[in-house]
């Protein structure tokens, strides 16, 4: 809908830029756009009918800038002859249309409109046709009311009948084409013939003409279902036929007409004649919705002060009432198409107020007493991307598909109840069958180098209680860990070993004493496990068949919330040291029952303090060298202390461990 800036202001006091006014508007939930330096367009959303109108449009500006629209009461002229004795109305169905009025307005002058009208007109997107038609388009613009004019003449004994149109009728619309009816469209009619099609487009048997004199408008409320459907039907679109589709306010049919007949009269020079028909149901009753600060809290997770939202739905057109705590909130009948309950009112307070107020959080969708440690899984998840992993997240459950070619028993899982197919049907026992799935797909794609983690539950009977459901964060990775094409690394047990001893390190633990894993997914001689906690290394190889895969993958899968509990609660930040270290280096060759860890171990309880630390750095065949740190905390080391110290080592390596030194 194209809103001129100038006629806007009419309506409500702007005080900030063209640009600054479309952005706002937009925030506040309607997509506006600036076409022109001074014309708006606004997107309006279906459940917004209240907006398919300057006024509308109006009210959200003025919530939006803190302001009030302003109030026009129409004045009629009226003359001494009544209404009521020169025209009469019928509804016949009550249903389809709940409220028909009328006015007459005599000895009118049908000419052109005055240019401020025209050009008005024009900025908003209408043709401009004569002062009567402009004035029900004008209105209908102004305040979404579309209203309809008839020649009076062409109206057999000034009755008017709202009934349905007869099967097969037919009728020449005012766009010059013919349309066929059915029993189903509401027509306005007299005693002979139909004069419009309801609440779509008036017909050319009773239109305003250069002759005409004497005028009936109407006003009218037209069920929304009813028109849409027969305007969709038809293939029938109108102005008209938009606002009736979304709804109109049953307080703007009255107004319309009058502020009509009064402008009718002033650009025509007619007489208006005294009061109106008004065939009506009785008067909708406003709907009154509990709004609870309480819960707007809860729905928002921030607290609002009672007075901001008092202040945004009074500005917005609303009732507040105060209740105990709570608000009671009239809705009024402008709204009453789209608000029907308190979450209604709460997005109304949100959207005004700024969505870009509300302080972004996490949801809390933990169960009571399993409260999810959001902090420590952030944590996770950047020590794993900084070792150059995607994060994937996949299903919760699995097929029987994935089971079998993870070699495990559908008797250990959790079947579902309703599956939605037959790759949903077990909750999963591990997060590893999904991300082999998802590898599998990304090697069918010819994507090599796949290096992947999830966090997420993993569910594990539990009697005939509710499963237990325990985080887990699980790895794989195949190909290449490396960006560049010139390097052909390819990822193997030393890479994966790397990276969690990063992420150990990222929640402050070093890397325990690891044991020989005896885990079904992984290949027996190349797994290590860390005992209540995990486990890691190559993929078994028939699983790797079963998957497809053509190239060795690694992965690894740990309890989170086990490895958690081990962390330390907080950083610890000490001094960087003061004094300079020393490094020396050991080469030797052990026994295969001599592993790795327990050679640092020996060298760091013979270095005691002074070792600060020691790793292997490089391998030849059977040797394997070893870098040893030392650094006193307080003073400089002199090579005499380092030489003694470094030599306990290597005698005591060779005492109780019977390595061979280089």
């Amino acid at each position: 809908m194209k809103v001129p800036l100038e006629w806007l202001k009419e309506l409500v006091p702007i005080k900030v830029t063209a640009e600054k006014l479309a952005e706002l508007i937009a925030l506040g939930g309607l997509e506006t756009h600036l076409i022109s330096s001074d014309i708006l367009e606004v997107d309006i959303l279906p459940n917004r009918a209240d907006c398919w109108s300057l006024r509308g449009i109006a009210r959200e500006v003025a919530a939006l800038t803190k302001v009030k629209v302003k109030a026009e009461k129409p004045k009629v002229n009226e003359t001494a002859e009544k209404t009521k004795k020169f025209v009469q109305v019928d509804i016949l169905e009550p249903e389809l249309c709940s409220r028909y009025m009328a006015r007459v307005i005599k000895n009118v002058k049908v000419d052109d409109s005055p240019d401020w009208l025209k050009h008005r007109l024009e900025k908003a997107g209408v043709r401009s046709i004569n002062n009567v038609v402009d004035v029900t388009n004008y209105l209908m613009l102004e305040i979404g009311q579309p209203m309809h004019a008839f020649d009076a003449s062409l109206v057999k004994d000034r009755h008017i009948v709202v009934r349905r149109a007869e099967p097969k009728e037919k009728v020449l619309a005012l766009d010059g084409k013919e349309y066929q009816l059915d029993s189903e469209v509401l027509v306005i009619a007299d005693p002979d013939k139909a004069i419009a099609i309801a609440g779509i487009m008036g017909l050319a048997n009773s239109e305003v003409r250069p002759t005409t004199t004497t005028i009936i408008l109407e006003s009218a409320f037209f069920n929304p279902v009813s028109i849409h459907e027969n305007s969709r039907k038809l293939k029938l679109r109108s102005e008209s036929s938009v606002r009736f589709a979304h709804g109109l306010d049953w307080l703007g049919v009255e107004e319309a007409l009058d502020r009509g007949a009064a402008l009718i009269a002033e650009l025509a020079g007619g007489e208006v004649l005294s009061g109106s028909v008004d065939a009506k149901k009785k008067d909708p009753t406003p709907k009154n919705v509990l709004l609870r600060p309480a819960r707007v809290e809860k729905i928002l997770g921030e607290k609002l002060a009672v007075g901001t939202m008092t202040s945004i739905l009074k500005g917005l057109g609303f009732g507040v009432k105060t209740k105990g705590n709570d608000l009671v909130i009239e809705i009024p009948l402008f709204r009453a198409m789209d608000l029907e309950r308190e979450a209604d009112l709460i997005e109304e307070i949100v959207r005004v107020n700024g969505f870009d107020k509300i302080k972004p959080t996490m949801p809390d969708t933990s169960f009571p007493g399993k409260k999810v440690p959001v902090e420590d899984h952030q944590k996770i998840r950047h020590s794993l991307v900084g070792c150059g992993l995607n994060e994937a997240q996949t299903y919760t459950l699995v097929g029987s598909r994935e089971l079998e070619h993870c070699l495990l028993s559908a008797e250990h899982v959790l079947p579902v109840e309703n599956p939605l197919n037959a790759d949903q049907i077990y909750l999963r026992p591990s997060l590893l069958p999904g991300l082999l799935r998802v590898v599998e797909r990304n090697q069918n794609r010819q994507i090599e180098n796949v290096l992947l983690f999830e966090i997420g539950k993993s569910f594990a009977k539990n009697g005939d209680k509710l499963p237990r459901e325990t985080y887990r964060v699980a790895a794989v990775a195949t190909g290449s860990p490396f960006r560049s094409l010139l390097d052909k690394g390819t990822v193997d047990y030393f890479f994966l070993k790397g990276v969690i001893e990063n992420l150990f390190a990222s929640i402050g633990l070093e890397l325990p004493e690891l044991k020989e894993s005896a885990s079904g997914y992984l290949q027996v001689g190349s797994a290590a496990e860390i005992p209540g906690i995990g486990f890691f290394g190559a993929l078994n190889p028939e699983i790797q068949r079963n998957f497809e895969l053509k190239k060795p993958l690694f992965a690894f899968e740990f309890d989170l919330d086990a490895l958690l509990g081990m962390a330390r609660k907080g950083q610890i930040y000490r001094q960087l040291p003061k004094y300079p270290n020393i490094s020396r280096d050991i080469s030797l060759t052990a026994g295969e029952n001599i592993s790795n860890q327990r050679i640092i171990d020996l060298i760091k309880e013979v270095g005691g303090p002074l070792t600060e630390a020691v790793f292997p750095f490089d391998k030849f065949k059977e040797s394997v060298a070893y870098r040893v740190v030392y650094r006193h905390q307080e003073r400089t080391l002199t090579e005499a202390e380092v030489n003694q110290k470094h030599q306990e080592i290597t005698a005591a390596l060779v005492a109780q461990l019977n390595v061979k030194l280089r």
